[in-house]
Parts: structure tokens; sequence; C-alpha cells
């Protein structure tokens, strides 16, 4: 009785504690400009990536930016095969060389970069763009071009890989405003003079060791969450968060192996008196709301304090559950939910899935 009494509890507060002014109209995913997307991890770390494939080659292009004041943008470029040693890359926009790095010598930049914390890198071979003023001299081209073309020496030939421009101001512009970076002289593309503040963020867990022990011992004891590869748990976006006062943090943390297309995480808020608890978040099922302790492929808004979870329930993710909920500083409140039950193989847009629940419009 006790137990059905909490649940009910809880779920009245996870669907009536909405803040006022609480808008669930947000896209449900980032969006695209022609040949660039865009993404942030669960750390507030932002990048813009393009990808382009010539025969058997591919390579990917990425604009990283980390969430302190003072971090510059870092180019960051993977090629799935492995470049001679003894040749050069070229960087060209529209024709014009901006560059050429023997690749011995940017072999030996790598190590005087130091890799954002929590930033994934795509398999295959990839290396930093040389930083500070080369990398802002490039991404200028980059802005005012149509084609960027690198060279790349593969084997005993030379592969030119042409990446086109079109919506990268765009992207850009997409991650000043993700890092309220707008009108600041951190700017990339919309720069101002504004004083460069640290972006909304979160602190990279890449390890359960550096947990705090009240913590470790929540996730061990909640289904088996701590059978998991110290070495795939670095690599899956978990976070602490502030969570709304100076008393209290929350963790978003994977909980067990993923499987082949969902990772579970779960939800725990610590005091600073050393107690911690797991949380749960609302989700709507036919017969009406539910309480969940866990959240599917999990990205977390460090900017709008808001969490996604998207259920797939096929590889191809033409099928599942989306679901949006709010942080209010105590606990989590579901702002949108949408479902699409058909798994046919087509390529619907979560964008396009029936929506199954929103926030009731209030008057003001």
């Amino acid at each position: 009785m006790k137990q059905t009494l909490l649940r009910t509890l809880t779920l009245i507060a996870l669907f009536c504690a909405l803040p006022a002014g609480a808008s669930a109209k947000q896209p449900r995913t980032d969006p695209v400009w022609d040949k660039w997307s865009v993404g942030c991890g669960n750390s507030g770390l932002c990048f813009t990536s393009t990808f382009i494939r010539e025969q058997s080659t591919w390579l990917d292009l990425r604009i990283v930016r980390d969430t302190p004041a003072n971090a510059a943008p870092l180019l960051r470029i993977t090629a799935n095969a492995a470049l001679n040693n003894e040749g050069t890359i070229r960087f060209d926009v529209d024709g014009t060389l901006i560059e050429t790095l023997p690749v011995a010598q940017l072999r030996e930049i790598q190590a005087s970069v130091v890799p954002p914390a929590g930033f994934r890198p795509l398999g295959g071979e990839g290396f930093w763009y040389p930083t500070g003023p080369a990398t802002s001299a490039i991404l200028k081209a980059m802005a005012s071009g149509k084609v960027l073309t690198v060279s790349l020496p593969i084997d005993d030939q030379t592969i030119e890989m042409k990446l086109p421009l079109n919506g990268l101001a765009s992207a850009v512009s997409w991650l000043d405003g993700r890092q309220n970076r707008v009108g600041t002289v951190a700017a990339i593309a919309e720069i101002g003079t504004e004083p460069a503040e640290d972006a909304p963020s979160a602190k990279p867990i890449l390890s359960p060791e550096t947990l705090p022990p009240s913590v470790l011992a929540t996730w061990d004891a909640n289904r088996f969450c701590s059978d998991i590869d110290p070495a795939i748990f670095a690599s899956l976006n978990a976070v602490a968060i502030p969570a709304g006062d100076d008393k209290a943090t929350l963790y978003l943390l994977p909980c067990g192996a993923p499987s082949a297309y969902n990772t579970p995480y779960v939800l725990i808020r610590a005091q600073d008196d050393g107690k911690a608890r797991q949380l749960h978040v609302a989700r709507m099922s036919e017969l009406g709301p539910l309480a969940t302790d866990l959240v599917y492929n999990a990205r977390w808004n460090a900017r709008d304090l808001e969490l996604d979870g998207l259920f797939k329930g096929s590889g191809a993710g033409d099928c599942g559950t989306w679901s949006r909920w709010l942080w209010t500083g105590a606990t989590f409140v579901l702002q949108e939910e949408a479902t699409r039950q058909t798994c046919d193989g087509q390529e619907v847009p979560i964008s396009d899935w029936p929506t199954s629940w929103t926030v009731p419009a209030t008057s003001k």
C-alpha cells in the first residue's frame, strides 16, 4: 500500500512540477545544414562535422569546442586509411593553398594537443589540426569559401577529398548559440565585444572510480549497473550535473553494458551530506502514466536543462519511443513524448513521429 501511494505521489510530482513558462516545442533532433551536422556531448562540449567518401576512402572533419570561456575551437580530421609517413597533407579552399603539413610533423604535433574531456573520436586514423592561429586561419578561409580540398598521401598516391562548405556558416552559428557565445569575443561566427564566459556544462565522468562512495554504492546496487567494462563506460558520456543549488549533484550514468542499439542510463541525486538516491522519470503508456528508473540513449542539454531519451525498437532506429524531460532543480518533468510503433525499415525522422504526449497549453 505504501509503495503504491509513493509511486502515485512520484508520478504526480513528475507531471505537475512544471515551472511557469516551460515549453515543449523545442526541436526533437539537432539540425543539419547541407552536409554539416551538429551535436553536443552530455558535458556541453559541442561540434559540427561533415563526412565525405571518395571511392574506398572516407574522411570526417569536425570543429570541436569545449565549454571553458578560454577554450579555442579545435579541428579534428579522421580518415579510414593509414597516411604515408613520408608524405604531405595539403589543404586548399577554392583552389587557394592554405597550408601543407608533412605527416611526420603532424604526428609530432598531436602530443601538444590536449583533447577535451569526454571527446569521443571516430575509428580510423585521426589527427588534430595545429591549434591556435593555424586553426583560426583555416576556419576563416573555410567560412568564406565553397569547397575545402584535403589531399591525403595514402600508400604511393594522393587522394583528394573535396568537402562542400555550404551550410558551415549556419552550423558554427548554431554552436555559438548552443554554448551562449553569440556576441562574445569567443564566438566562432557571431563574434561581438562581450567578454567570454564558460558555456553551460556538466562534468565528464570517465571512470566509476571517481564517483563519490554513496553514488557508487547506489549505482552498483541498481540493476547490476556496474557490470560494464571500464573502457566502455569511459565512452558513454556519463556526467555530473549541478542540481540547481550548492548542496546537490545529479549524476547521469550508464547502467550495464549497452545492447546492439540501446544504452540504458540511470539518474542519481547526491547531497553534500553524503546521501544519494536514485531518481525516476515519467513515461506514458496506453494505460496512463508510469514511472521508470531507466532512460535509454540519454542526451543531456546543459543549456536548457533538458534530458532526451530514445528507446530504439530496431537497429535502424525507425521505430521506438522518444521522450524529453525538463529538470526543475528537484525532479524531472515529462515535456513531450513521441512513438512510432511500425518497424518497417523506412527512415522517418523523429520530428515526424506521432506525438503521444505533450505538456498541456496553459493560459497566461
